[in-house]
């Protein structure tokens, strides 16, 4: 893996308007933006669930 490459961490989202979204999980990201694949797999299924989400959602990503 490169300098620059995806990074291991830690990965949330969080919505104060509907917690159904919340969830977090370790994964592989980029530091300068894009969710770790964990984290798209989990938007992908919220929306066949709850539907569009929240305006409020939001994403993070700490590295290990």
């Amino acid at each position: 893996m490169t300098m620059f490459g995806p990074k291991s961490g830690t990965w949330w989202l969080r919505s104060k308007d509907d917690p159904r979204w919340d969830k977090s999980g370790k994964g592989y990201g980029l530091l300068t933006g894009g969710y770790p694949e964990e984290a798209e797999e989990w938007v992908k299924e919220g929306k066949e669930k709850y539907g569009i989400p929240p305006k409020d959602l939001t994403f993070g990503f700490l590295k290990d």
